[in-house]
């Protein structure tokens, strides 16, 4: 992303607190050279302002789309028997009028059904959601998957984002 790249954990998406407030930081963070395609602010192929098109992994009407991140490859970084390493798996973080965040899965090597999650907590560089007992932690280069409970023969399973999209750039 030219310029640089604010990473959603850092900061609110919408950019605002409830009191409509500036939260971004007053200097920029540092960027690095590696990492998944970033986008310039124009929204990738294949999705809109609601997220992946024809996909449950969707913001609905009244939502805010504020992330977006998938892995494409089919191959986990980590892979660990169980895991079923085929198909895209898309992920998106939608933000209601209260600021309560979302977050809508398709991801067939975690689950065969779409899925939701509720937020976490943010990281230094990363959000984390909650979802059917699995810990999602989504991040500009990673996607990492913990404690699932419908796979416990993993700790961890984690993938390398090939699209990241963010509402703040």
């Amino acid at each position: 992303m030219a310029g640089g790249a604010l990473i959603c954990s850092m900061v609110a998406c919408s950019g605002e607190n409830s009191a409509g407030t500036s939260l971004r930081p007053s200097t920029p963070p540092t960027t690095t050279t590696a990492g998944p395609t970033q986008t310039d602010g124009t929204l990738p192929d294949g999705t809109d302002t609601h997220g992946y098109r024809n996909s449950f992994a969707r913001c609905k009407d009244t939502e805010l789309l504020v992330l977006l991140v998938s892995q494409t490859t089919g191959r986990p970084v980590t892979a660990y028997q169980g895991i079923h390493a085929g198909g895209d798996q898309r992920f998106v973080v939608c933000e209601d009028r209260t600021a309560t965040r979302i977050m809508r899965a398709v991801a067939p090597a975690l689950r065969p059904e779409p899925f939701e999650g509720v937020f976490f907590t943010f990281t230094a560089n990363s959000q984390q959601f909650v979802a059917d007992g699995m810990k999602i932690d989504l991040a500009r280069a990673t996607i990492t998957v913990t404690d699932d409970p419908k796979h416990p023969e993993f700790r961890a399973v984690t993938w390398t984002v090939n699209e990241y999209w963010s509402a703040i750039y």
